[in-house]
């Protein structure tokens, strides 16, 4: 009819508490198991808290003011406030005229704001994005940007949801 089939036990580790006089503990880690799992949750909410990300919506009329805006993101590394990463920690939302300076054919004119954009971008520390609206209005095509800038149809509403929905911070 039925038969039993003995099943495995648990491990049972044990764990020598004194060379000296030889005494140990016996215990079951499987009984822990629900700690670490609370523990290991834990850290890894922690990470996702741990390091704000900032939004600005910037309509900057001078590259004067788009390298100060690069300068003050730097410093954040610098100064161990932010680390590199897959996710950029800043994400500039630009419309207005300082977006000519990240068009492609104006790269030798820009050069030395082009540079500081780029690199920050490959480091991972500040990701930029261009509003398709001006664009438009002022007769651009996004296809003229700087590979490291992507677009959003309207500047104002990204950075709402990125603050919405996403928990950024204003820069």
């Amino acid at each position: 009819m039925w038969s039993t089939i003995p099943m495995p036990q648990p491990p049972v580790v044990a764990v020598l508490l004194s060379p000296s006089d030889g005494s140990f503990i016996l215990y079951r880690p499987w009984r822990f198991l629900p700690l670490l799992v609370l523990l290991f949750s834990t850290l890894v909410f922690a990470q996702d808290t741990a390091a704000p990300r900032y939004v600005a919506d910037i309509e900057l009329q001078t590259e004067a003011d788009l390298d100060e805006l690069l300068s003050r993101a730097e410093q954040l590394l610098v100064q161990g406030d932010v680390a590199q990463g897959e996710t950029a920690a800043v994400t500039l939302v630009l419309h207005g005229p300082v977006l000519r300076a990240l068009l492609k054919p104006n790269y030798l004119k820009s050069k030395k704001t082009v540079d500081l954009a780029a690199s920050l971008s490959a480091l991972g520390i500040v990701e930029f994005k261009a509003c398709r609206s001006w664009l438009g209005e002022n007769e651009l095509d996004e296809t003229q940007l700087q590979p490291f800038v992507s677009t959003v149809s309207f500047g104002p509403a990204e950075v709402g949801r990125l603050v919405r929905e996403q928990g950024y911070i204003y820069f």
